[in-house]
Parts: C-alpha cells; structure tokens; sequence
C-alpha cells in the first residue's frame, strides 16, 4: 500500500509542476487534457499496483 501511495503522489507531483511551469498560458482545452492524461497515468498506477499485489499472492499460495 506504501509503494501505491509514493507512487500516486508522485505521478499528481509531476503533472502539478509542469501545470505551475506552464503558467498562466494552459487554456480550457488543454487543461482538459492534461486532466484526461493524469486521470489516465493515475489508472495505470493502479492497475499495476493490483496486478503485483495479485502476482505476489499467486506465488505465495503456490509454494
């Protein structure tokens, strides 16, 4: 859950400093899709997270 965590935190830290190094020059359009594209990344860190946590149980039942 701890790797799960550094790892949302830093795909949101990422996308924020880029938004803050952009400036005032991100208009609605492409706010809305660097909203789509952190959405995106956020559902990939989890998707990952669930397919390790679901490996390491697989291996663990299978001595």
């Amino acid at each position: 859950m701890r790797t799960l965590i550094v790892n949302l935190v830093l795909v949101i830290a990422v996308f924020a400093l880029v938004l803050v190094a952009l400036g005032g020059r991100v208009g609605p359009p492409e706010l809305a899709f660097w909203l789509c594209f952190q959405l995106a990344a956020i559902a990939y860190v989890i998707t990952r997270y669930v397919r390790q946590r679901r490996a390491s149980r697989t291996e663990s039942a299978h001595p």
